[in-house]
């Protein structure tokens, strides 16, 4: 597969970078906006989350003249409300706003003197499956934002066919100075919209994007057609140049069998479902929108996999590992290459099968290299109607067979007279292992004595010198990268 290494932010990088994304290009490349630029940027903000995260987001209606006493509407990334966990079919509807949530409109640089944040009173929508999109509902009517210069901005729903020109408004913050991180613009372009993944994570309809400028902050924020109010979909990811491979913040196209990560690209989701959803009127009606109640599921084991697998002793194919964990009674299920198999469609699905006897656990995935989704519908009892086909339910299986080409690095991290500190640098998720021994003696590609590291560092004594340090790490499916080798050498008596 072209998958080499997938590597994750660490928990603790997580939590400082919240909501927003990790490194992306320099916002210098993306000029700030003032108070004097369109009018249309107006409506678009700063939204504070209660973990002290930050996003983009952008006031909007069904119309740009809402009716006035209505509260405003807000539309934003689904992952600024639902977190970045990689949670596969997550769907949040109609839920109070936790206590800390603030949204700052016209969010200028030289405007800061009359910046006045609104709370957020409630999440009428959330969703990271499918799309990554939500709306909220603001303590605010259109008509108080009228008064102050903003009219909201409408969705529409172009066909991009080759490329898009396209505004994007946004506030990235992560690497950008505090007195910097306002309102910048960059203009750009948005392609045709293709199947993507990132870790647990399926998107239908996500159009690539090379505007300059994203960062963390900007998710969340309003893509719209060049010169105009119509908003074309809400930025949710990019591609994090640090990594290599497919894994969070390293979302991957399904455009055929391989997965393919698209070097500098960001994504917006696609605004077109929100179109009967936001009326003219400025309400919300979301009886088109997935409604959350479909069969829940969850992993015995993990995502990512080699073909052949061993278990028990034996060497058998890789199976899905996936079961229901809800009521459901009934479940009708079908699977196969993520990049082509419609699970809107009926054709394929089995017969009704009891959701108690979990018949996808032992089910083999598919020989080849690839990424394989399972789509399924459930019925919690005879009485009760099926999940819609276009609702279904949807985990992705992806089978790597392909060692990683990444190499840990042993270095000397720090040394006193008596000892080496050694630290393993390692590019992948799992643990590296690691063998010492005498330089003479240790073979480092004689697979015996290795042993995982509980920390990544060693102390090693210069007493039992010289010694060779040997690592290696292993990608998620559990394929061996290549060694990385460290003599250390004591210094030589005067």
């Amino acid at each position: 597969m072209t998958r080499k290494v997938t590597a994750r932010l660490s928990r603790w990088s997580m939590i400082l970078l919240s909501l927003g994304f990790v490194s992306g290009v320099a916002a210098a490349e993306a000029p700030l906006l003032s108070s004097a630029s369109d009018a249309r940027f107006r409506a678009v903000g700063l939204i504070d989350a209660p973990d002290g995260g930050t996003c983009t987001g952008a006031i909007v209606a069904g119309s740009e003249s809402p009716y006035g006493s209505r509260p405003a509407l807000l539309l934003t990334a689904g992952h600024c409300v639902l977190g970045r966990e990689l949670v596969p079919n997550q769907v949040l509807v109609d839920e109070a706003a936790p206590s800390g949530y603030r949204f700052t409109p016209a969010y200028f640089q030289d405007a800061q003197a009359v910046h006045r944040p609104v709370g957020v009173e409630r999440i009428l929508y959330a969703t990271t499956k499918g799309m990554d999109i939500a709306v909220l509902r603001l303590s605010v009517s259109y008509g108080e934002l009228a008064a102050i210069g903003i009219t909201p901005l409408v969705p529409s729903a172009p066909g991009i066919i080759g490329t898009l020109p396209v505004d994007l408004p946004q506030i990235p913050a992560n690497d950008v100075p505090l007195d910097e991180r306002f309102l910048r613009l960059s203009t750009c372009e948005a392609s045709e919209p293709v199947r993507l993944f990132e870790g647990e994570r399926f998107f239908l309809r996500e159009s690539a994007t090379d505007c300059a400028g994203v960062a963390g902050g900007s998710s969340g924020s309003p893509v719209l057609r060049r010169g105009t109010s119509q908003i074309v979909g809400v930025l949710g990811t990019m591609v994090d140049p640090r990594f290599d491979g497919c894994g969070f913040d390293r979302p991957c196209e399904l455009t055929g069998r391989q997965p393919f990560s698209r070097a500098g690209a960001s994504y917006l989701s696609l605004v077109a479902p929100l179109r009967n959803a936001l009326l003219a009127s400025g309400d919300w009606n979301p009886q088109w929108l997935d409604s959350g109640n479909g069969v829940a599921l969850q992993r015995t084991i993990g995502q990512y996999t080699r073909s052949q697998v061993v278990e028990e002793g034996e060497v058998t194919p890789a199976r899905w590992g996936i079961v229901v964990s809800d009521d459901t009674r009934w479940i009708r299920y079908k699977h196969g290459d993520a990049a082509t198999t419609d699970c809107a469609s009926l054709d394929g699905y089995s017969a009704p099968a009891l959701a108690r006897e979990q018949p996808m656990d032992r089910l083999p995935v598919g020989p080849a290299e690839g990424v394989y989704a399972m789509c399924v519908l459930g019925q919690l009892d005879i009485d009760n109607d099926w999940q819609s086909p276009e609702r279904a339910s949807v985990m992705l299986r992806v089978i790597d067979d392909t060692a990683p080409t990444a190499t840990p690095r042993p270095a000397v991290h720090n040394e006193s007279d008596a000892a080496w500190i050694v630290k393993i640098h390692s590019p992948y998720v799992s643990p590296p292992i690691v063998k010492v021994g005498r330089l003479h003696a240790t073979d480092c590609n004689d697979e015996g004595n290795y042993r995982e590291l509980t920390s990544l560092f060693l102390s090693l004594p210069k007493s039992k010198g010289p010694l060779r340090v040997c690592a290696k790490g292993s990608d998620e499916a559990g394929n061996v990268s290549p060694v990385g080798t460290l003599d250390l050498l004591p210094p030589a008596a005067d």
